[in-house]
């Protein structure tokens, strides 16, 4: 690429980037107020149902349209935590079907909100063996070699003069 065609797509994902954020800016303040008419407007059942709720039909004739504002009012939990009532409940009543149900998940999530201070973090706390701890932290793929990507940091841009920093 010329430096002209890189100023160019620098220019227009700039360009880009503001458009989405206004763009869902906006669609964040039409969906409430679908929500809002949905509340006042009439509602009717769901279509399935064995579920519990109401919906109210936005209808756009211009497009032909009807978008269905729909009003949950049986949301299953996605998790829950071991030995609690609701557990020893779903499981009494599921038996030896729980599982299909429930699968127990442990997991740890990483402190630092990014890899550059988990590896700052490392070479204070750990000097000498930062190294492969560090080694160890990285995400592999199946064949044992450290994963990669490419990030386009826009919300790093700055003037010219500020290159030498960065």
């Amino acid at each position: 690429m010329t430096p002209q065609q890189i100023s160019q797509d620098i220019e227009r994902g700039l360009e880009l980037r503001e458009s989405i954020k206004s763009a869902q800016a906006e669609l964040k303040a039409i969906e409430k107020r679908l929500e809002q008419a949905g509340l006042e407007g009439e509602q009717i059942p769901l279509r399935e149902s064995d579920r519990e709720g109401r919906q109210f039909l936005a209808r756009c004739p211009r497009l032909g349209i009807i978008v269905p504002v729909i009003f949950e009012s049986d949301q299953i939990v996605a998790s829950i935590l071991p030995m609690t009532a609701i557990h020893d409940a779903l499981e009494t009543i599921a038996g030896v079907h729980f599982a299909k149900f429930w699968t127990p998940v442990s997991k740890l999530e990483r402190v630092q909100k990014d890899g550059h201070e988990y590896r700052q973090t490392a070479r204070q706390l750990l000097g000498p063996v930062s190294a492969p701890f560090i080694a160890a932290s990285l995400q592999r793929d199946k064949a044992g070699i450290p994963k990669s990507r490419t990030l386009i940091a826009w919300e790093n841009a700055g003037p010219i003069e500020l290159a030498a920093t960065v």
